[in-house]
């Protein structure tokens, strides 16, 4: 099933059951993008058509709002302190093409994302959305990348869920670059902006692990825990995991426990080329759980990097 992305687009609902956890999985149309729905509770929302602020920031393709186990939104649009910033995206400061410096994808400066096709599939307790995505220049509309994306979600158990992220960048045109930010931060890529309670600890294979100004080496993955649902009492936590020996030239984690996002780093301050033609691939995934243990995380981990 393909959907067609311009005024309005079709949609087609699957729905499926499995044993192991009772559950029904299924796809809606929305004016903007589409709904993953979980026993007709939100699950994450795919952001398909391009919204902005009073017409500053404009941006599409991410992921939001994300909802917790008990419904609770995790994820900020539009957050007061850094406006560009926008539930679970993919992007970088720095953006070359044809030897010019097309814009700021970071900031949604001289950059549209414009969602060609997305299509879904439900089968037992996975929900698949694919869809292909061209990063255009504003001025000219000339298309810079082609970007193929895949969101994986699986409910595993009544305590935790995983929602995975598979992307490829096609590089179209020639000189393609990309790079992070050009201060020593070099921050760029996979960045979840999540809704984060006062008493938010981070977590590491090798144990806690302090935020810093800049990256600090933390292994594939950190697991965020505190008090995301403020209706409960119980702490809860969010896994954030990549694969950090594929990445170019990568930073480390950007860490911060209030007022931004977390972030893979890469490729830092030095761009990196794309050839035209050639692709780049990665990967990221947000394991949503309650109380796992470090030894459960890594399972995760496998099945993930697996």
């Amino acid at each position: 099933m393909i959907i067609k992305l311009t005024s309005c687009f079709i949609f087609v609902l699957f729905s499926s059951q499995f044993s192991a956890f009772s559950q029904t999985l299924g796809f809606q149309k929305e004016k903007e993008g589409v709904l993953l729905l979980e026993d007709d509770k939100p699950r994450y929302f795919y952001q398909a058509v391009t919204k902005s602020k009073n017409g500053e920031y404009p941006r599409a393709n991410y992921v939001h709002p994300l909802y917790g186990l008990q419904g609770e939104i995790l994820t900020e649009d539009f957050p007061d302190d850094h406006l560009h910033q926008r539930g679970i995206f993919w992007a970088w400061h720095q953006l070359y093409a044809e030897g010019t410096r097309i814009g700021n994808p970071w900031l949604s400066e001289g950059i549209v994302w414009d969602v060609q096709n997305i299509s879904t599939e439900v089968d037992g307790k996975f929900a698949q959305l694919k869809s292909e995505i061209l990063w255009k220049e504003t001025a000219s509309e000339k298309a810079i990348l082609k970007e193929n994306l895949v969101i994986t979600y699986k409910r595993h158990n009544s305590d935790a869920y995983t929602l995975a992220f598979d992307i490829q960048l096609t590089a179209l045109l020639d000189g393609v670059a990309i790079g992070g930010s050009e201060d020593e931060k070099g921050y760029g890529g996979f960045s979840p902006r999540l809704k984060l309670p006062e008493d938010v600890v981070f977590i590491s294979s090798t144990g806690k692990v302090e935020p810093h100004n800049l990256a600090v080496k933390a292994g594939p993955w950190v697991n965020l825990t505190g008090h995301f649902d403020p209706s409960s009492d119980a702490s809860s936590g969010i896994v954030i995991m990549g694969e950090p020996q594929k990445l170019p030239n990568y930073q480390g984690w950007i860490l911060r426990s209030s007022n931004s996002m977390q972030n893979m780093a890469f490729p830092g301050n030095n761009p990196v080329s794309i050839k035209k033609g050639e692709s780049f691939t990665f990967r990221n995934q947000i394991l949503v759980h309650r109380n796992l243990r470090t030894e459960e995380i890594e399972e995760y981990y496998k099945e993930f990097s697996d």
